[in-house]
């Protein structure tokens, strides 16, 4: 017990001594220096608190914009360029990082800028059997606007069927698509495509009108006359009026159907007020 209580004395004695307290006081100040000198050199080299904010340099041509992005010491670098109708090159669609975000002096700016138009390939067309939507909708992903010129019947083909387009005025045919056609951004493909009409339509109304000229509507609405009956004494065919029909007027029938016909030497009834007759010179004309 007594060894530990002298023990305890001089380490009193040693810690209260003056040569350990001036040492203990310099290996603070030397600590609490390093620590305030690391910590003004780190803000020196980072601007360490510090911020700005970034501009909005979109629709801002990039050769303005890297001007006014010197103020906070801003670099430009383009990552992409894309063609846009109606915009003239180095325009800035989109940069990174945003408008109004907070970075630091020099951070660099990322951005995508507009370019000048390339020529494009059309990809290959099998005339005849290539859907016009589809093919529209492929070219149109690279600024090639199409629009439908004509629409033709074929009842082969299913409904809008690429059968041939101009360009510029001129018929592009499918060997030269597939040799290798290009074009420009912008321009417009002049399509002609297949539609389908139905074989169905409806019974033209030839009561009242004269042979002649009910032949003639008949044989013109891709129709055929089936039997013809007399009533009565019929003394030119070609003068006699239509007083019946089957089927009536209005009624469907199929394309290429026959059409059965009542005819008469003298106008119906009903026929001579308000009605079209058409004369025995329709059949002439």
């Amino acid at each position: 017990m007594e060894n530990l209580k002298a023990f305890a004395r001089e380490v009193g004695l040693f810690l209260s001594s003056g040569i350990f307290l001036k040492n203990l006081a310099m290996m603070v100040g030397i600590v609490v220096g390093f620590a305030l000198l690391s910590n003004w050199f780190l803000g020196c080299y980072t601007n360490h608190g510090e911020s700005v904010q970034v501009d909005n340099f979109t629709g801002m041509h990039i050769s303005d914009a890297k001007r006014q992005g010197r103020e906070k010491d801003f670099k430009f670098e383009v990552l992409d360029s894309v063609w846009k109708e109606g915009k003239p090159s180095g325009i800035i669609l989109n940069q990174t990082p945003k408008p109004l975000a907070r970075v630091k002096e020099g951070r660099k700016i990322y951005v995508t800028v507009t370019g000048e138009p390339e020529s494009y390939r059309l990809p290959e067309i099998k005339l005849s059997s290539y859907e016009f939507d589809r093919y529209a909708k492929k070219i149109g992903n690279f600024g090639v606007k199409s629009r439908v010129k004509e629409r033709v019947y074929d009842r082969k083909q299913a409904e809008g069927s690429i059968l041939y387009f101009y360009h510029q005025g001129k018929k592009v045919t499918e060997g030269e698509v597939k040799s290798g056609y290009y074009v420009m951004p912008g321009d417009v493909l002049e399509f002609v495509v297949t539609e389908q009409r139905s074989n169905q339509l409806q019974a033209p109304d030839l009561v009242c009108m004269n042979y002649s000229a009910a032949e003639f509507l008949v044989s013109s609405s891709n129709l055929i006359i089936g039997s013809v009956n007399e009533e009565g004494a019929i003394s030119s065919q070609s003068t006699a009026y239509v007083t019946r029909q089957d089927p009536p007027a209005g009624q469907p029938i199929q394309m290429g159907g026959q059409i059965t016909l009542w005819l008469s030497q003298s106008l119906p009834p009903g026929c001579d007020d308000g009605q079209y007759v058409p004369n025995d010179n329709s059949n002439d004309q």
